[in-house]
């Protein structure tokens, strides 16, 4: 059963698709526009195209929401972004050729001789292109949580039982970048240098007890101490540790922290 928001994005859908076919159908053609509105060739040539061109958006469509499902979270980002230009749009642009050549043998043409990848492919994989950059967007910005700038207590009790498990298990409080190079600051306050950069600690870590806040820092939940907001949708964390660098959230990074930490 569709709801009102999904009934609302199928009839965008419909309606780009609709859009997309007429161009298509219109874009060689020799006569004007009002001129074609009186041929009954191109509302069946519109009808041919609207099915195809459904079938690309839906393929797109499926392949970023199977794709954001399957990489839920922002630390994914680069596998998603190459896993949409495989599925979303690589074979998209497949189905788009099959398609095509399926029409073209329905109307007795060779798809090799018509002229079809010198006119019309290139804007077709243009338009394919776009809607992953439109799905792949819209999937990644629609679960961004609202910031708020809402109290949120910190179990200090728990956080200490962590730091304790943490020390004993000799796990670094904070890495950061620094001067193209990474480093380590314990729960001791010792720094070290780090073998890993930020992206490929991230996925060595433990995304429970890691937050990576930024491009150039990552923290480890036991070592918070407190946080506060700074300039536009940033905030500020301060550390139970030294640390010689100021640690403030992307904007992007905020509202996934506040949801992480709370």
């Amino acid at each position: 059963m569709y709801t009102s928001k999904s009934l609302y994005h199928l009839l965008i859908r419909l309606f780009v698709a609709l859009l997309a076919s007429h161009f298509i159908v219109v874009h060689s053609a020799e006569e004007t526009w009002l001129e074609l509105f009186t041929k009954g060739y191109y509302y069946l040539s519109l009808l041919y195209s609207m099915i195809i061109t459904i079938l690309l958006i839906e393929s797109v469509y499926l392949s970023a929401k199977f794709i954001d499902f399957k990489f839920p979270t922002p630390r994914y980002r680069a596998k998603r972004i190459k896993a949409q230009f495989i599925f979303g749009f690589c074979l998209t642009a497949f189905h788009a050729f099959l398609l095509a050549m399926i029409l073209f043998y329905l109307n007795d043409e060779n798809i090799f001789n018509s002229g079809y990848f010198e006119k019309l492919f290139v804007y077709i994989l243009l338009f394919i292109f776009t809607l992953n950059v439109v799905y792949l967007l819209y999937f990644e910005y629609q679960k961004a949580p609202t910031l708020r700038y809402q109290r949120i207590s910190l179990d200090y009790t728990n956080l200490a039982n962590l730091k304790a498990k943490a020390l004993k298990a000799n796990l670094p409080a904070v890495i950061y970048h620094e001067n193209k190079a990474c480093f380590a600051i314990d729960f001791n306050g010792i720094k070290t240098g780090w073998p890993n950069t930020i992206e490929e600690s991230m996925n060595l870590l433990h995304s429970e007890n890691y937050f990576q806040i930024s491009r150039k820092g990552i923290i480890h939940r036991a070592s918070i101490l407190s946080f506060s907001p700074y300039k536009i949708k940033c905030l500020k964390i301060a550390l139970n540790v030294a640390c010689p660098i100021e640690l403030i959230t992307s904007r992007r990074k905020a509202a996934f922290f506040k949801e992480w930490i709370g």
